[in-house]
């Protein structure tokens, strides 16, 4: 699901390195940054992708069914995590 929907944008280890990085307004979001898991929650991620961030290149992914949104979400905040 991330690199079909997500990698184009965030790279594909989610670092924000995605190819269209440059062509973007806000560069993209770093899912590898531990600042940024401390300072969200499952559900603002889930809204996101959901929804998309108003003001931001993120967009709604209303296509995608409400498991895959979540099964996102939790990949997403398990980037980066060392174990």
């Amino acid at each position: 699901l991330f690199v079909q929907h997500c990698a184009l944008c965030h790279g594909e280890r989610g670092d924000g390195q995605g190819v269209r990085k440059e062509g973007l307004t806000r560069p993209p979001r770093d899912f590898t940054n531990p600042g940024w898991r401390a300072s969200t929650s499952p559900r603002r991620v889930f809204f996101a992708i959901r929804e998309g961030l108003h003001g931001t290149p993120m967009p709604a992914w209303k296509s995608l069914s409400e498991q895959d949104a979540w099964d996102l979400t939790s990949y997403l905040l398990s980037v980066g995590v060392r174990e």
